[in-house]
């Protein structure tokens, strides 16, 4: 029992299931691994894939054992990513599963559609509900070189509405990808071209839930998807106030910790503050679920603003005063 708890803890980290090469890098022998799948213990998922005995299965299961089952180095991809980055219409299985191209050229019976794609490095993928997998940007490629033009045009605009990508970071991740002949690559540039790098689709319904929680609340609206930064262009805001330095940004839980570069969020926030703007964070769990929270962010923000404004204000008038009156 002591050998198979390195086991569960990796297990847990990954929906129940472990390798066989992990399970020998914790302590057991070929033997004892023998032993505990002849016992059921653990039981075999694939040639290479195991799941631990009790582990729920999932839909998800599935993918990550096709992801593990084609590593080193594969990934979730297609409309398999597209499901999990939760575009309509695209379910989990067929599951489709990439790796880069030369790095193996190991057979897996768990991936129903395997691709190799050259030029796939660390900057294109990630992990999402502990799943490898591409980054939105590589999964349109990929549906603009498989779905139906009007169907991967779908795929684009929602993603690029949840700030999942857009048109800087496409044209950057096709300039690292693309190679002459690749499938998909001329869809999306013609997609690209119509759109522009600050195309701004129609709003979420989150930021419409924001936009409601204000207005419910008597506040006064605010301005969506602004540019903004001093001198320099920083970024488009998700919501900017009419009168004074502040922006709001809703974020969406779920992607927002797979996705945000966090020390390029950081930056992205230092520089807005460096351009005179108050950055408040709002969640997505707190506009739908405890919207008094996101009301009293705003109104804090918006007071504090005025104080400091007023004081300002008072500040330049005494200065004022007292130069005429030593005049």
């Amino acid at each position: 029992m002591h050998a198979i708890d390195p086991i569960l803890q990796i297990s847990e980290r990954q929906h129940g299931l472990v390798l066989t090469a992990e399970a020998r890098a914790a302590g057991l022998t070929r033997a004892a691994l023998r032993h505990r799948v002849k016992t059921g213990l653990l039981q075999r998922v694939g040639a290479r894939v195991l799941r631990v005995a009790g582990a729920p299965r999932s839909d998800l299961q599935g993918v990550l054992a096709a992801v593990l089952d084609a590593s080193p180095g594969a990934f979730a991809c297609g409309p398999t990513a597209a499901a999990l980055w939760d575009v309509p219409g695209y379910r989990l299985s067929p599951v489709h599963v990439v790796r880069p191209r030369g790095v193996t050229g190991r057979r897996t019976g768990l991936a129903d559609v395997l691709h190799a794609m050259g030029g796939l490095r660390s900057v294109h993928v990630t992990v999402l509900d502990q799943v490898p997998i591409v980054r939105p940007e590589v999964v349109v490629l990929h549906l603009c070189a498989s779905e139906h033009p009007a169907r991967a045009e779908r795929a684009l605009d929602d993603l690029w509405r949840r700030r999942l990508l857009s048109g800087p970071s496409l044209r950057r991740t096709l300039d690292e990808v693309a190679i002459q002949g690749r499938s998909g690559v001329r869809l999306l540039r013609e997609l690209l071209e119509r759109r522009g790098d600050h195309y701004v689709p129609a709003a979420s319904n989150l930021e419409r839930r924001f936009e409601a929680v204000l207005e419910r609340a008597g506040e006064p609206p605010m301005r969506r998807q602004v540019d903004s930064g001093g001198d320099h262009w920083v970024g488009r805001v998700d919501f900017r106030d009419a009168h004074q330095p502040l922006i709001v940004e809703v974020q969406s839980e779920h992607y927002h910790s797979a996705l945000v570069d966090r020390e390029h969020d950081a930056r992205r926030l230092a520089a807005l503050g460096d351009a005179g703007f108050v950055v408040v964070e709002v969640y997505e769990e707190q506009v739908w679920h405890r919207p008094a929270e996101v009301v009293e962010a705003v109104r804090s923000a918006r007071r504090n603003l005025s104080t400091r404004s007023r004081a300002r204000t008072g500040c330049s008038s005494d200065q004022s005063g007292r130069e005429n009156r030593s005049g």
